[in-house]
């Protein structure tokens, strides 16, 4: 079988499953994913993995050419996308999580079974990686406000799907308190009171919003953008404008693009990447060109070079 994915070895399939996004989605659609490989030529091997450092480790352990078919949140992605880097494995990202930013970003469906039934549709393309302090993610590294906001959306208790981070959002904006952001991007420096940065690869992230809207994920680049000092209104605009990726025209929101970029801030805080906390703030971000394997449609909107 040749699922019109040159360079994917269709013989053998790695169904690497976190049994703890979506509140469980993902071993609910384990066993119907992994027939649906089946039945698409690929023998099948299920893993239902321990963790982000184990789904890391086993995509590391993939065969180069061969497919790691990976069911869950955009954290996990990230993290199985860190071991294919070294691999060569090819991934195929299906909607395992709450969010599933990147997979929808991509152009992949949010049903996994039916994404697998359209294999065949789908190219190989070799997408770019974002790294945090040398951490790998695909979708968006968020310091600020909107980290706060992830925090809670994580911590919530309510099954609201893709609406759970702008509840987080709502929560934030009790506790936030300006702070002021030292950014380089390609050793150009500013300082500035503000609520947010956002580092985005795939550039979509927080069950909708397209904070990086204008992000490739193949053009070797990292978009960044920020948000200044604003009222509690003008954030609240940003971030429904995002859903539009309409916000980069507000005169309070910054847009540049890079392959370095070094934040700091004036207080202590955390920043995010693919839903994940990873370190505390300042941070080194840069961008690895064509690093990892990729199974998506050729139409999708986040590829430079379709």
């Amino acid at each position: 079988m040749n699922p019109g994915a040159g360079g994917l070895d269709s013989g053998r399939a790695l169904l690497l499953v976190n049994p703890t996004s979506g509140r469980g989605r993902g071993l609910r659609l384990m066993a119907s994913t992994a027939e649906a490989l089946r039945v698409a030529g690929f023998r099948v091997e299920v893993s239902v993995t321990d963790g982000l450092e184990d789904a890391t480790a086993q995509a590391e352990a993939g065969a180069a050419g061969s497919l790691v078919a990976i069911l869950g949140g955009d954290g996990f992605l990230g993290a199985a996308a860190a071991g294919a880097r070294k691999s060569g494995a090819i991934i195929l990202p299906l909607a395992g999580g709450r969010g599933n930013d990147t997979v929808r970003r991509l152009g992949l469906g949010l049903d996994p079974v039916k994404t697998v039934r359209d294999i065949k549709n789908l190219s190989v393309r070799e997408l770019d990686l974002g790294l945090v302090n040398d951490r790998p993610y695909l979708g968006v590294a968020n310091v600020g406000f909107d980290g706060l906001a992830n925090e809670y959306g994580n911590n919530a208790r309510l099954n609201l799907g893709p609406f759970v981070y702008l509840y987080g959002g709502i929560k934030a904006f009790l506790d936030w308190k300006d702070v002021t952001f030292t950014l380089s991007v390609d050793g150009k420096q500013s300082t500035f009171p503000g609520w947010f940065v956002a580092v985005g690869n795939v550039g979509q992230y927080g069950g909708g919003l397209r904070i990086c809207p204008q992000a490739m994920v193949d053009d070797g680049l990292l978009d960044v953008v920020s948000l200044g000092k604003a009222t509690i209104l003008a954030v609240a605009a940003t971030f429904l404008r995002s859903y539009r990726g309409s916000h980069l025209r507000q005169e309070n929101v910054s847009f540049t693009r890079g392959k370095v970029v070094l934040i700091s801030a004036s207080k202590p805080l955390n920043i995010y990447a693919d839903g994940e906390k990873l370190a505390a703030l300042p941070a080194l971000l840069e961008v690895v060109p064509r690093a990892v394997k990729v199974l998506v449609p050729a139409s999708s909107d986040v590829l430079l070079n379709g």
